[in-house]
Protein backbone atom coordinates (compact mmCIF):
# COMPACT_ATOMS: atom_id res chain seq x y z
CA UNK A 1 0.00 0.00 0.00
CA UNK A 2 1.13 3.61 -0.54
CA UNK A 3 1.94 6.03 1.91
CA UNK A 4 3.66 10.16 2.25
CA UNK A 5 6.93 11.52 4.17
CA UNK A 6 14.78 13.75 4.44
CA UNK A 7 21.46 13.61 5.07
CA UNK A 8 22.95 11.70 1.67
CA UNK A 9 24.67 9.22 -0.28
CA UNK A 10 24.95 9.25 -3.82
CA UNK A 11 25.32 6.42 -5.68
CA UNK A 12 25.04 5.14 -9.27
CA UNK A 13 25.01 2.15 -11.80
CA UNK A 14 26.53 1.96 -14.92
CA UNK A 15 24.19 2.69 -17.66
CA UNK A 16 24.34 -0.09 -20.48
CA UNK A 17 22.30 0.06 -23.51
CA UNK A 18 19.85 -3.27 -22.62
CA UNK A 19 19.60 -6.03 -25.04
CA UNK A 20 18.34 -9.69 -24.15
CA UNK A 21 21.07 -11.93 -22.31
CA UNK A 22 20.46 -15.35 -23.18
CA UNK A 23 21.34 -16.46 -19.67
CA UNK A 24 19.13 -14.01 -17.96
CA UNK A 25 16.45 -15.45 -19.99
CA UNK A 26 17.39 -19.13 -19.17
CA UNK A 27 16.94 -18.22 -15.67
CA UNK A 28 13.93 -16.12 -16.41
CA UNK A 29 12.37 -18.95 -17.93
CA UNK A 30 12.12 -20.74 -14.42
CA UNK A 31 10.37 -18.44 -13.46
CA UNK A 32 7.02 -20.78 -12.73
CA UNK A 33 3.18 -19.73 -12.80
CA UNK A 34 2.52 -22.75 -10.25
CA UNK A 35 4.98 -21.92 -8.06
CA UNK A 36 3.97 -18.63 -7.29
CA UNK A 37 0.35 -19.41 -7.30
CA UNK A 38 1.42 -22.15 -4.78
CA UNK A 39 3.10 -19.67 -2.27
CA UNK A 40 0.54 -16.61 -2.65
CA UNK A 41 -1.95 -19.42 -1.63
CA UNK A 42 -0.26 -20.11 1.40
CA UNK A 43 0.17 -16.41 1.90
CA UNK A 44 -3.60 -15.59 1.56
CA UNK A 45 -4.22 -18.84 4.35
CA UNK A 46 -2.57 -17.21 7.08
CA UNK A 47 -5.03 -14.23 7.08
CA UNK A 48 -4.77 -11.02 8.42
CA UNK A 49 -1.42 -10.42 9.02
CA UNK A 50 -1.37 -6.70 11.38
CA UNK A 51 1.45 -6.41 13.29
CA UNK A 52 1.62 -8.49 16.78
CA UNK A 53 -1.02 -11.45 15.42
CA UNK A 54 -0.47 -14.99 15.42
CA UNK A 55 -0.77 -15.21 11.38
CA UNK A 56 1.97 -11.97 10.98
CA UNK A 57 4.40 -14.55 13.28
CA UNK A 58 3.17 -17.53 11.35
CA UNK A 59 3.79 -15.62 8.13
CA UNK A 60 7.37 -13.92 9.06
CA UNK A 61 8.29 -17.58 10.13
CA UNK A 62 6.88 -19.16 6.98
CA UNK A 63 9.06 -16.50 5.19
CA UNK A 64 11.83 -17.62 6.98
CA UNK A 65 11.70 -21.45 5.93
CA UNK A 66 11.47 -21.21 2.68
CA UNK A 67 15.16 -19.14 2.39
CA UNK A 68 16.07 -21.68 4.52
CA UNK A 69 15.00 -24.48 2.53
CA UNK A 70 16.87 -22.57 -0.67
CA UNK A 71 20.19 -22.81 1.07
CA UNK A 72 20.55 -19.19 1.92
CA UNK A 73 22.52 -18.86 5.69
CA UNK A 74 23.14 -15.11 6.11
CA UNK A 75 19.22 -14.63 7.39
CA UNK A 76 18.61 -11.97 10.26
CA UNK A 77 15.52 -10.35 11.49
CA UNK A 78 15.13 -7.02 12.93
CA UNK A 79 12.72 -6.56 15.58
CA UNK A 80 10.21 -3.58 15.10
CA UNK A 81 8.24 -1.62 17.36
CA UNK A 82 4.29 -0.92 15.69
CA UNK A 83 2.42 1.36 18.39
CA UNK A 84 3.21 -1.18 20.92
CA UNK A 85 3.23 -4.40 18.85
CA UNK A 86 6.31 -5.85 17.88
CA UNK A 87 6.82 -7.41 14.43
CA UNK A 88 10.27 -8.36 12.87
CA UNK A 89 12.04 -7.61 9.33
CA UNK A 90 13.34 -10.74 7.81
CA UNK A 91 16.74 -9.76 6.19
CA UNK A 92 18.47 -11.98 3.88
CA UNK A 93 21.76 -11.68 2.17
CA UNK A 94 23.29 -13.05 -0.85
CA UNK A 95 27.32 -12.26 -0.97
CA UNK A 96 28.74 -10.49 -4.39
CA UNK A 97 31.81 -11.96 -5.64
CA UNK A 98 33.26 -9.03 -6.79
CA UNK A 99 32.03 -6.32 -4.74
CA UNK A 100 30.56 -7.95 -1.50
CA UNK A 101 30.70 -4.42 0.47
CA UNK A 102 28.00 -3.33 -2.22
CA UNK A 103 24.35 -3.89 -2.23
CA UNK A 104 21.17 -4.06 -4.52
CA UNK A 105 18.12 -3.94 -1.68
CA UNK A 106 15.17 -6.00 -3.37
CA UNK A 107 11.95 -5.46 -0.54
CA UNK A 108 8.21 -5.62 -0.35
CA UNK A 109 6.40 -5.64 2.76
CA UNK A 110 4.65 -8.96 4.31
CA UNK A 111 2.24 -7.20 6.69
CA UNK A 112 -1.39 -6.22 5.60
CA UNK A 113 -4.54 -4.89 6.86
CA UNK A 114 -8.41 -5.79 7.11
CA UNK A 115 -7.80 -8.66 4.94
CA UNK A 116 -5.59 -11.71 3.80
CA UNK A 117 -3.48 -8.95 1.14
CA UNK A 118 -3.25 -11.11 -1.83
CA UNK A 119 -2.12 -8.20 -3.51
CA UNK A 120 -1.17 -5.80 -1.29
CA UNK A 121 1.09 -7.34 -0.30
CA UNK A 122 1.58 -10.91 -1.35
CA UNK A 123 1.81 -10.42 -4.83
CA UNK A 124 5.35 -8.81 -3.88
CA UNK A 125 6.31 -11.12 -1.09
CA UNK A 126 5.99 -14.11 -3.41
CA UNK A 127 7.73 -12.26 -5.84
CA UNK A 128 10.80 -11.73 -3.81
CA UNK A 129 10.56 -15.64 -2.84
CA UNK A 130 10.50 -16.97 -6.30
CA UNK A 131 13.64 -14.55 -7.45
CA UNK A 132 15.33 -16.04 -4.34
CA UNK A 133 14.61 -19.45 -5.17
CA UNK A 134 16.13 -18.90 -9.06
CA UNK A 135 19.10 -17.01 -8.50
CA UNK A 136 20.41 -18.82 -5.40
CA UNK A 137 23.26 -20.50 -7.18
CA UNK A 138 24.39 -17.79 -9.50
CA UNK A 139 27.09 -15.94 -9.30
CA UNK A 140 26.51 -12.10 -8.97
CA UNK A 141 29.37 -9.22 -8.91
CA UNK A 142 27.31 -7.67 -6.30
CA UNK A 143 25.44 -8.58 -3.18
CA UNK A 144 21.87 -8.64 -2.80
CA UNK A 145 19.44 -7.92 0.30
CA UNK A 146 16.31 -9.45 0.03
CA UNK A 147 14.23 -8.03 3.05
CA UNK A 148 10.58 -8.45 3.84
CA UNK A 149 9.49 -5.35 5.77
CA UNK A 150 6.96 -5.54 8.38
CA UNK A 151 4.93 -2.15 9.72
CA UNK A 152 4.50 -0.85 6.29
CA UNK A 153 0.75 -0.69 6.67
CA UNK A 154 0.94 1.44 9.61
CA UNK A 155 3.13 4.17 7.91
CA UNK A 156 6.41 2.65 6.10
CA UNK A 157 7.56 2.04 10.11
CA UNK A 158 9.60 -1.20 9.45
CA UNK A 159 11.86 0.20 6.61
CA UNK A 160 11.83 3.47 8.51
CA UNK A 161 13.60 1.23 11.62
CA UNK A 162 15.91 -0.29 9.08
CA UNK A 163 17.26 2.96 7.61
CA UNK A 164 17.55 4.17 10.84
CA UNK A 165 19.58 1.07 12.46
CA UNK A 166 21.15 -0.44 10.04
CA UNK A 167 21.78 1.58 6.52
CA UNK A 168 22.57 4.79 7.84
CA UNK A 169 25.08 3.93 10.82
CA UNK A 170 26.75 0.89 9.31
CA UNK A 171 26.96 3.38 6.30
CA UNK A 172 25.83 0.74 3.77
CA UNK A 173 27.00 0.91 0.11
CA UNK A 174 23.49 0.37 -1.04
CA UNK A 175 23.50 0.89 -5.22
CA UNK A 176 19.95 0.20 -5.56
CA UNK A 177 16.76 -0.38 -3.96
CA UNK A 178 14.21 -1.82 -5.89
CA UNK A 179 10.32 -1.75 -4.07
CA UNK A 180 7.81 -4.51 -4.69
CA UNK A 181 4.51 -3.63 -4.15
CA UNK A 182 1.18 -4.08 -5.07
CA UNK A 183 1.71 -6.22 -8.57
CA UNK A 184 -1.00 -9.06 -9.09
CA UNK A 185 -2.93 -6.82 -11.20
CA UNK A 186 -6.71 -7.00 -11.39
CA UNK A 187 -9.17 -9.90 -12.28
CA UNK A 188 -10.83 -9.59 -15.46
CA UNK A 189 -9.10 -6.88 -16.74
CA UNK A 190 -6.51 -6.33 -19.46
CA UNK A 191 -3.08 -6.21 -17.05
CA UNK A 192 -0.87 -5.22 -19.86
CA UNK A 193 1.47 -2.74 -18.50
CA UNK A 194 3.63 -2.57 -15.15
CA UNK A 195 4.78 0.66 -13.47
CA UNK A 196 8.40 1.22 -13.13
CA UNK A 197 8.64 4.17 -10.48
CA UNK A 198 11.64 6.61 -9.71
CA UNK A 199 12.55 9.25 -7.23
CA UNK A 200 10.99 12.94 -8.09
CA UNK A 201 10.95 13.97 -4.58
CA UNK A 202 13.06 16.10 -2.65
CA UNK A 203 16.38 15.44 -2.09
CA UNK A 204 17.14 15.57 -5.76
CA UNK A 205 20.66 14.63 -5.41
CA UNK A 206 19.74 11.11 -6.35
CA UNK A 207 16.72 11.88 -8.39
CA UNK A 208 19.26 10.92 -11.64
CA UNK A 209 20.63 7.89 -10.32
CA UNK A 210 16.81 6.89 -9.60
CA UNK A 211 16.00 7.88 -13.31
CA UNK A 212 18.21 5.67 -15.05
CA UNK A 213 17.86 2.56 -12.59
CA UNK A 214 14.22 2.76 -13.87
CA UNK A 215 14.75 3.39 -17.40
CA UNK A 216 16.92 0.61 -17.77
CA UNK A 217 14.40 -1.36 -15.60
CA UNK A 218 11.85 -0.36 -18.26
CA UNK A 219 13.95 -1.53 -21.09
CA UNK A 220 14.47 -4.87 -19.48
CA UNK A 221 10.51 -6.05 -19.09
CA UNK A 222 9.70 -6.11 -22.79
CA UNK A 223 12.81 -8.15 -23.54
CA UNK A 224 11.79 -10.99 -21.29
CA UNK A 225 8.35 -10.51 -20.24
CA UNK A 226 5.03 -9.90 -22.28
CA UNK A 227 4.39 -6.34 -20.39
CA UNK A 228 4.49 -3.00 -21.37
CA UNK A 229 6.17 -0.25 -19.51
CA UNK A 230 5.10 3.10 -17.93
CA UNK A 231 6.94 5.49 -15.79
CA UNK A 232 5.70 7.39 -13.11
CA UNK A 233 6.42 8.70 -9.77
CA UNK A 234 7.70 6.91 -6.54
CA UNK A 235 5.44 7.33 -3.57
CA UNK A 236 4.36 6.27 -0.18
CA UNK A 237 6.12 2.92 -0.20
CA UNK A 238 9.12 1.21 1.86
CA UNK A 239 11.82 2.50 -0.71
CA UNK A 240 10.59 5.93 -0.13
CA UNK A 241 12.93 5.94 3.96
CA UNK A 242 16.07 4.99 1.68
CA UNK A 243 15.13 7.47 -0.68
CA UNK A 244 14.73 10.51 1.92
CA UNK A 245 18.53 9.86 2.94
CA UNK A 246 19.90 9.74 -0.34
CA UNK A 247 20.06 6.29 -1.71
CA UNK A 248 18.85 5.58 -5.49
CA UNK A 249 15.49 3.91 -5.69
CA UNK A 250 13.28 2.29 -7.93
CA UNK A 251 9.84 0.33 -7.52
CA UNK A 252 7.35 -1.69 -9.32
CA UNK A 253 3.48 -0.70 -9.17
CA UNK A 254 0.34 -2.03 -10.77
CA UNK A 255 -0.83 -0.34 -13.55
CA UNK A 256 -4.76 -1.49 -13.00
CA UNK A 257 -4.85 -0.41 -9.05
CA UNK A 258 -6.82 -2.62 -7.33
CA UNK A 259 -10.16 -1.69 -5.30
CA UNK A 260 -9.79 -4.24 -2.74
CA UNK A 261 -6.89 -2.94 -0.70
CA UNK A 262 -7.50 -3.30 2.54
CA UNK A 263 -10.08 -5.23 2.45
CA UNK A 264 -11.71 -9.08 3.13
CA UNK A 265 -11.81 -9.15 -0.66
CA UNK A 266 -7.43 -8.62 -1.15
CA UNK A 267 -7.34 -12.18 -2.51
CA UNK A 268 -6.54 -14.40 -5.23
CA UNK A 269 -9.59 -14.61 -7.26
CA UNK A 270 -9.60 -10.95 -7.59
CA UNK A 271 -5.95 -10.69 -9.32
CA UNK A 272 -4.22 -11.97 -12.18
CA UNK A 273 -1.86 -14.23 -11.42
CA UNK A 274 -0.53 -15.04 -15.51
CA UNK A 275 0.54 -11.06 -14.95
CA UNK A 276 1.78 -11.57 -11.51
CA UNK A 277 4.18 -14.08 -12.89
CA UNK A 278 5.47 -11.74 -15.82
CA UNK A 279 5.90 -9.32 -13.07
CA UNK A 280 7.91 -11.93 -11.07
CA UNK A 281 9.79 -12.86 -14.75
CA UNK A 282 10.76 -9.01 -15.61
CA UNK A 283 11.75 -8.18 -11.63
CA UNK A 284 14.28 -11.10 -11.61
CA UNK A 285 15.89 -10.04 -15.25
CA UNK A 286 16.16 -6.31 -13.27
CA UNK A 287 18.09 -8.11 -10.25
CA UNK A 288 20.20 -10.11 -12.47
CA UNK A 289 21.18 -6.40 -14.28
CA UNK A 290 21.66 -4.50 -11.54
CA UNK A 291 23.88 -7.22 -9.64
CA UNK A 292 25.37 -8.13 -12.42
CA UNK A 293 24.85 -12.09 -12.53
CA UNK A 294 27.38 -13.94 -14.34
CA UNK A 295 27.45 -17.39 -15.81
CA UNK A 296 29.98 -19.74 -14.66
CA UNK A 297 32.41 -21.33 -16.67
CA UNK A 298 32.23 -24.67 -17.11
CA UNK A 299 35.57 -26.67 -17.72
CA UNK A 300 34.26 -30.27 -18.54
CA UNK A 301 33.76 -29.72 -21.98
CA UNK A 302 36.54 -28.48 -23.80
CA UNK A 303 35.20 -28.25 -27.41
CA UNK A 304 32.39 -26.50 -25.41
CA UNK A 305 34.76 -23.81 -23.60
CA UNK A 306 36.84 -23.21 -26.81
CA UNK A 307 34.02 -23.15 -29.38
CA UNK A 308 33.33 -20.46 -32.19
CA UNK A 309 30.58 -20.16 -34.61
CA UNK A 310 31.27 -18.82 -38.33
CA UNK A 311 30.73 -17.14 -40.95
CA UNK A 312 29.05 -13.87 -38.74
CA UNK A 313 26.66 -12.46 -39.93
CA UNK A 314 25.40 -15.51 -41.57
CA UNK A 315 23.27 -16.38 -44.79
CA UNK A 316 22.35 -19.42 -44.60
CA UNK A 317 24.89 -22.52 -42.68
CA UNK A 318 26.39 -21.50 -39.37
CA UNK A 319 29.69 -23.74 -38.77
CA UNK A 320 30.82 -24.75 -35.73
CA UNK A 321 34.78 -24.91 -35.30
CA UNK A 322 34.21 -28.18 -33.30
CA UNK A 323 31.99 -30.96 -33.85
CA UNK A 324 29.81 -31.05 -31.16
CA UNK A 325 28.41 -34.24 -29.86
CA UNK A 326 24.28 -35.18 -29.79
CA UNK A 327 23.94 -31.35 -28.50
CA UNK A 328 20.59 -29.36 -28.23
CA UNK A 329 20.89 -26.06 -29.97
CA UNK A 330 17.98 -22.96 -28.96
CA UNK A 331 17.69 -20.04 -31.05
CA UNK A 332 15.95 -16.91 -29.76
CA UNK A 333 15.20 -13.58 -31.33
CA UNK A 334 15.98 -9.94 -29.96
CA UNK A 335 12.79 -10.19 -27.95
CA UNK A 336 13.37 -13.20 -26.34
CA UNK A 337 11.13 -15.68 -28.06
CA UNK A 338 12.46 -19.15 -29.11
CA UNK A 339 12.49 -19.68 -33.18
CA UNK A 340 14.28 -22.41 -33.05
CA UNK A 341 15.11 -25.76 -30.71
CA UNK A 342 16.21 -29.17 -32.04
CA UNK A 343 18.28 -32.33 -29.58
CA UNK A 344 20.58 -34.06 -31.98
CA UNK A 345 20.78 -37.73 -32.02
CA UNK A 346 24.40 -37.38 -34.07
CA UNK A 347 27.53 -35.14 -34.30
CA UNK A 348 27.09 -31.77 -35.33
CA UNK A 349 29.46 -29.13 -37.19
CA UNK A 350 27.07 -26.80 -39.16
CA UNK A 351 23.04 -26.16 -38.31
CA UNK A 352 20.98 -24.51 -41.48
CA UNK A 353 19.38 -21.01 -40.73
CA UNK A 354 18.12 -20.11 -44.26
CA UNK A 355 14.65 -20.19 -42.34
CA UNK A 356 15.27 -17.19 -40.45
CA UNK A 357 14.25 -13.92 -41.09
CA UNK A 358 17.32 -11.24 -41.54
CA UNK A 359 17.63 -9.47 -38.20
CA UNK A 360 19.70 -10.38 -34.33
CA UNK A 361 19.17 -13.60 -32.79
CA UNK A 362 20.85 -14.91 -29.67
CA UNK A 363 22.12 -19.26 -29.99
CA UNK A 364 22.33 -21.15 -26.88
CA UNK A 365 23.96 -25.05 -26.94
CA UNK A 366 23.26 -27.22 -23.98
CA UNK A 367 21.32 -25.08 -22.12
CA UNK A 368 24.25 -22.56 -20.53
CA UNK A 369 27.27 -23.88 -21.50
CA UNK A 370 27.72 -21.75 -24.51
CA UNK A 371 26.03 -18.55 -26.44
CA UNK A 372 26.50 -16.20 -29.22
CA UNK A 373 24.52 -13.28 -30.74
CA UNK A 374 24.51 -13.67 -34.32
CA UNK A 375 23.60 -11.78 -37.23
CA UNK A 376 20.92 -13.28 -40.02
CA UNK A 377 21.68 -11.90 -43.50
Amino acid sequence: MKYIFLPLFVFSINATAQELNPFYQSIVEQVKYDSVHQKLQKFQDFGIKTVGSSAHNNAFDWLKSYYIAYGYSNIEQQSVNVFGNVGNNLIITKIGKKYPDKFIIIDGHYDTLNGPGANDNGSGTVTLLEIARLIKDIDTDYSIKFIHFTGEERGLIGSQTYVNQIAVPQNLNIKAVLNIDEVGGVANKVNSTIVCEQDESNPTSNNAASSDLTNQMSNIFPLYTTLKTEISNAYSSDYMPFQAVGYPITGLFEKNETPYTHTAQDIIANLDLNYLTEVAKGALATLLHFSQAQEKLTTTDHTISTLQVYPNPVKRNLHFSQILKQPTISIYNETGIQVYEKKFRTAVSQINLEHLTSGVYFVKINSNQHSFKILKK
